[in-house]
């Protein structure tokens, strides 16, 4: 399925958090994903994706602003 490799592809990939992706959600591919976390995220935060699948994107903290 086209979906699922795009979803894979994001793993590993690293981008800062804006005000946008925390209330909204974050777009790669023209595709909005829901970010999921274990810790508070803040925007500025530079975050790494661990995990993805139809939930959203899994994401930890890589270095906080």
């Amino acid at each position: 399925m086209q979906g699922d490799y795009l979803d894979q592809r994001l793993i590993g990939r690293q981008f800062t958090i804006s005000a946008t992706d925390l209330s909204v959600g974050a777009t790669f591919y023209g595709i909005l994903y829901h970010l999921n976390a274990t810790q508070d995220l803040r925007v500025g935060d530079v975050v790494e994706v661990i995990h993805a699948d139809q939930h959203g994107l899994t994401v930890r903290v890589v270095t906080a602003d």
